[in-house]
């Protein structure tokens, strides 16, 4: 008998899912073997008997931390810490601090509970990006310029282990999107590997298991990450159909991939996206159509639904008592940097009572957050004494392997006159030009001192939106006394991000610089579409982050010192004369 057309279809699978599960290597596929995803037990509650109302509730909140011991000390955070010795929270997110008093703290903390603490971090590159000391990771799209799994292993695993050793045993991590609309508002399109998905997957995929083996778990943030479901484009009657075809297309992919192999927690985007029924806008954190229905009973996520930050800048609509009820309605299992714990218990709580969130819900929540917990702690390595520290976190192998990375990550754009490498004997002055979108902000710290011990004579300036005009004159000036100069170009600043961040006048400076006769090397540590503003200029870079183990690698690479040759192929297209995957060789 003949099948009809739309069964022997269902039959087939597509070409593309093959394709994205066998770029994966079978180490990362072996993930599933490691997986943290919490599995409840039907007939058996994991809820403690006579736990209270607050008690469950409380497991729900994670608190802001700052690892200060000033910050430990004040009145809001002692508050806090009676809630946690009293089970009435269920987690940290640090947020800033000092390598050591964090440690010290943190450890104080875990001692009073008598429990294990998730203990979270938004540390995503590197814990040098967090605390004051550590190894600093570039950026994810200079991971994307090297295509290679490996490194992104390797960071994930550099990165949980320095965690572990200051008590930190979650990372919010990696971010799983493409530059564009699948990328929240306010971030840098730097956070994203790239744009071709196979690359996205295999960079983010080698992240979480490095995590993993580390001894910390990771958290993939911000699901649906992809531009068709915030656009609108599958609401309505027929979405779940549609949503299947996503989960091979999209970054949905890289979410089903990691929820077959275990994963415990994923973070939830918080903008407004259409609704998948009725097409009513309506935050992701409250799409119950989203996180209830598709996330869990179509993709088979079994873990913790996580908030963002809700501590960060343009986070204070969130923390609204409707918005927290329907958070934990929709399907929201951790409310993450909560900055008042007893104001959104109370909120909760009378939320409860006035059954506007049922109880079972409540349980459902608990349950998970209960279950990750365990997890959490099954996976925590033992923890080492404050003077062992210095042993785990910012050692040289571990800024061995950041400095590899950033190496291999420099993108060569243009050299038209052959400037690179430099020869120091025919370029015995150089003036570098740090132009930034902030005042006051001396991020090129590390770079002026590698390029001091390579050169005769340097001259530093640094040129942001509020120069005076005698300072942009005394810098016209330096540029007559120079064989070379060098505008660094720092575009990782808020709230633009961009090279859109730049005035009129630090435009015009360069602009005039680039059309005189001297050999002018642009840098970009950020965002590579800089060159669309100076299309003119003869010798262009990309290193995508500032990162110090970027700004080395910079003085490295001019000077012809790189342990590898100039590699690293652009992630994403900047225009027909710079598509994906160019980038010139230089040995």
């Amino acid at each position: 008998m003949r099948r009809s057309r739309a069964v022997r279809q269902s039959s087939i699978v597509p070409l593309s899912a093959l394709y994205y599960y066998y770029r994966i290597p079978l180490a990362y596929r072996q993930l599933s073997e490691k997986g943290d995803a919490v599995m409840v037990d039907v007939g058996r509650s994991m809820i403690p008997a006579g736990m209270s109302l607050e008690e469950k509730i409380g497991r729900l909140i994670w608190c802001g931390f700052k690892g200060y011991r000033s910050a430990y000390n004040s009145a809001g955070f002692t508050s806090q810490r009676r809630m946690l010795e009293q089970g009435l929270l269920g987690g940290l997110v640090l947020q800033e601090g000092d390598l050591y008093e964090s440690a010290t703290l943190i450890n104080q903390i875990q001692q009073g509970c008598g429990r294990t603490l998730v203990v979270a971090a938004d540390a995503e590159n590197g814990l040098g990006a967090l605390l004051n000391e550590g190894t600093c990771f570039p950026s994810n799209m200079a991971f994307g310029a090297t295509r290679s799994g490996e490194y992104g292993y390797l960071a994930g695993k550099v990165l949980a282990e320095e965690a572990t050793a200051v008590g930190i045993n979650l990372i919010f991590g990696p971010t799983c999107a493409r530059p564009g609309p699948g990328l929240p508002e306010g971030l840098p399109d730097v956070r994203a590997f790239g744009e071709k998905l196979h690359l996205v997957t295999r960079l983010s995929i080698a992240f979480v298991r490095g995590v993993h083996d580390g001894g910390a778990r990771a958290v993939p943030r911000y699901f649906p990450g992809t531009a068709a479901v915030l656009k609108g484009e599958i609401a309505g009657n027929r979405w779940l159909h549609y949503m299947r075809k996503l989960l091979v297309d999209t970054e949905l992919s890289i979410y089903e991939m990691l929820f077959q192999a275990g994963l415990g927690a994923v973070m939830v985007d918080w903008r407004e996206m259409p609704d998948l029924l009725s097409g009513r806008s309506r935050l992701a954190l409250t799409n119950y159509q989203l996180l209830e229905v598709f996330l869990r009973e179509v993709m088979g996520f079994e873990g913790v639904a996580v908030s963002p930050d809700l501590s960060l800048p343009g986070m204070e609509k969130l923390l609204e008592p409707d918005t927290l009820a329907g958070m934990i309605n929709a399907g929201v299992d951790v409310l993450a940097g909560v900055p008042n714990p007893e104001e959104a218990m109370r909120v909760i709580r009378e939320a409860v009572v006035l059954e506007k969130i049922s109880l079972s819900r409540l349980d459902s929540a608990v349950e998970r957050a209960l279950g990750f917990s365990i997890k959490v702690k099954s996976g925590e390595k033992s923890a080492i004494r404050p003077e062992e520290i210095d042993k785990r976190v910012g050692s040289p192998a571990n800024l061995e392997v950041a400095d590899r990375i950033a190496e291999d990550s420099i993108t060569l754009l243009r050299d038209r006159r052959g400037v690179l490498p430099l020869d120091p004997a025919s370029h015995r002055t150089l003036l570098n030009i740090s132009f930034t979108s902030r005042a006051g902000n001396r991020i090129d710290g590390p770079l002026e001192g590698a390029l001091r011990e390579k050169f005769d004579r340097v001259i530093a300036r640094r040129i942001d939106r509020s120069s005076m005009p005698s300072s942009l004159d005394e810098a016209w000036e330096e540029t007559g006394f120079a064989n070379v100069i060098v505008c660094s170009m720092f575009t990782n600043q808020p709230p633009d991000y961009t090279c859109h961040g730049f005035s009129t006048s630090q435009i015009e400076f360069i602009q005039r610089l680039i059309s005189r006769e001297q050999p002018v090397i642009m840098v970009a540590f950020g965002d590579p579409c800089t060159i669309r503003l100076f299309p003119e200029v003869d010798c262009y870079i990309c290193l995508y982050s500032d990162c110090p183990a970027s700004q080395r690698a910079l003085v490295r690479e001019l000077f012809g010192e790189l342990v590898l040759p100039v590699k690293g192929k652009l992630p994403i297209a900047l225009d027909s004369s710079f598509p994906y995957g160019y980038g010139q060789d230089l040995y």
